[in-house]
């Protein structure tokens, strides 16, 4: 016990990987003396071998003492894991994959500038890279480049400075670069960014070591899953990864996984009974032990493809086949718990076809949607309030108040269930419209704002602008 104690004290939250465990940089105040501390987590049971210390065959395959703390494991199963890389970046992809709709009263032209400068500056792809960061390590951040605030990285953001054109894109840093909150934290009540870090130190100058100080109103911060308040200020006010609730269950699939491609090699067990071998083995001189060895050895070099077998007289050889039954039943239950823990559904998460009578996977994608719009709320809201008035000054030459926006829906209908939503959605305003209850006007207006999500009936207001202007 004491032996896994050590091990496990060394680890410290929000380190740089290169950075030593045992001395800290005198140069760094932020090292407080309560934020090391002896983890023993994960369900163990030393009576019943079950556990870490356990001998049993699935337990040998990685050893972690904080998985998030650990940047080097996670970069490794991300780029040697299919597994671990999909349960990362399906999640990412697709909270960006729809975008967002602007709900303010903009113009055509105005909105093709802003998606050309998107465009421009791969702000969704960068935006995207952020958020599969923030997943694996638990946090990222997303710089604002804009022309001629270079020596005000340390400022606030003061969008009346900005001028058209400045905005140069976003560059992404995730927490494994060696992001340092500061130890000052926001105290402004109005700021969204109340009781988290004022500023981050980052290196962007890897050659030279040159640190740099970014203000939180300059970052789109991103964190992993969420914490409560005293495990985040001890994360450095970052989140956990995403791995780290998924692991046991990761290994768990994959023990299975391997171990039963081992068996395909050894399909058949061969057993060879020899009358004297256990004499030999137990009570037998070190002589006779490597006599026995060597005759083995030499019996199964000779055996050949047509399955001759040189024997003595009171030898006699076997083989028994090997039965696979039930081994797909446990391995689709461990599947099944991968995709539980990573909370995907197995059709989308290995690829597979729902199984069962009358399974089309629909409950399941929807639930993955559902909370796909839960975090796009949670990790893109935020940035993205923060990141498009910068953007609407740059190519706009203003930002204009109420720039209000909505994500549009990640899963989308079909022609015949979108069909069937927009005459379901318009029915009963119709009817209210022939019995009088509604006027025409009134009609479209109700029209255009049930519409709004399905993108439908998005040009009734400006057609009826027309024609009472006309009519005028």
């Amino acid at each position: 016990m004491k032996k896994n104690q050590t091990k496990r004290d060394t680890r410290s939250f929000g380190r740089h990987p290169g950075q030593s465990c045992q001395a800290e940089p005198k140069d760094l105040p932020r090292q407080a003396p309560s934020r090391s501390r002896f983890s023993s987590d994960g369900y163990s049971n030393a009576a019943a071998f079950l556990g870490e210390d356990s001998p049993l065959l699935s337990s040998g395959t990685f050893l972690r003492s904080g998985l998030t703390s650990d940047p080097e494991l996670l970069t490794s199963m991300y780029r040697e894991s299919w597994l671990t890389m999909r349960i990362i970046d399906m999640p990412s992809e697709d909270m960006t994959r729809a975008w967002y709709r602007l709900s303010a009263s903009v113009t055509e032209e105005q909105l093709h500038a802003l998606r050309r400068l998107e465009a421009r500056h791969s702000v969704k792809q960068e935006i995207t890279n952020a958020v599969r960061w923030a997943r694996l390590y638990g946090g990222s951040l997303a710089l604002m480049v804009i022309r001629g605030e270079e020596d005000r990285l340390d400022q606030p953001l003061d969008t009346d400075r900005l001028l058209p054109d400045c905005f140069q894109g976003l560059l992404v840093l995730d927490r494994a670069q060696g992001i340092e909150p500061s130890l000052e934290l926001v105290s402004d009540l109005d700021d969204p960014d109340f009781g988290l870090p004022e500023s981050y130190t980052v290196n962007l100058d890897t050659d030279n070591c040159r640190s740099v100080t970014l203000h939180h109103s300059r970052v789109l911060r991103f964190i992993g899953r969420e914490l409560p308040r005293m495990e985040m200020v001890r994360e450095n006010f970052w989140g956990a990864s995403e791995m780290e609730h998924i692991m046991d269950e990761l290994l768990k699939r994959s023990a299975a996984s391997a171990n039963i491609a081992q068996l395909i090699f050894q399909a058949n067990i061969t057993t060879l009974k020899m009358s004297d071998c256990g004499d030999v083995l137990s009570a037998g001189t070190e002589e006779q032990r490597q006599s026995v060895e060597y005759a083995m050895g030499l019996e199964n070099r000779f055996r050949t493809s047509f399955g001759i077998q040189l024997l003595s007289r009171d030898d006699s050889f076997e083989t028994h086949a090997y039965s696979f039954a039930g081994l797909s039943g446990i391995y689709e239950q461990f599947m099944m718990d991968m995709a539980g823990a990573a909370e995907i559904p197995a059709t989308k998460l290995f690829g597979r076809s729902p199984q069962g009578m009358n399974a089309t996977g629909e409950s399941d994608l929807r639930n993955y949607y559902d909370m796909i719009a839960s975090l796009q709320e949670r990790m893109l809201r935020p940035a993205l309030e923060k990141l498009l008035p910068v953007m609407a000054v740059s190519c706009w030459g203003e930002a204009p108040g109420g720039l209000e926006f909505v994500f549009e829906p990640a899963m989308t209908a079909g022609p015949a269930e979108r069909a069937e939503l927009v005459r379901t959605l318009s029915a009963d305003v119709i009817e209210a419209f022939r019995c009088g209850l509604l006027t025409r006007d009134q009609a479209l207006a109700e029209l255009k704002s049930r519409g709004g999500e399905l993108g439908v009936y998005t040009k009734l207001e400006e057609e009826a602008g027309i024609k009472k202007k006309a009519g005028d």
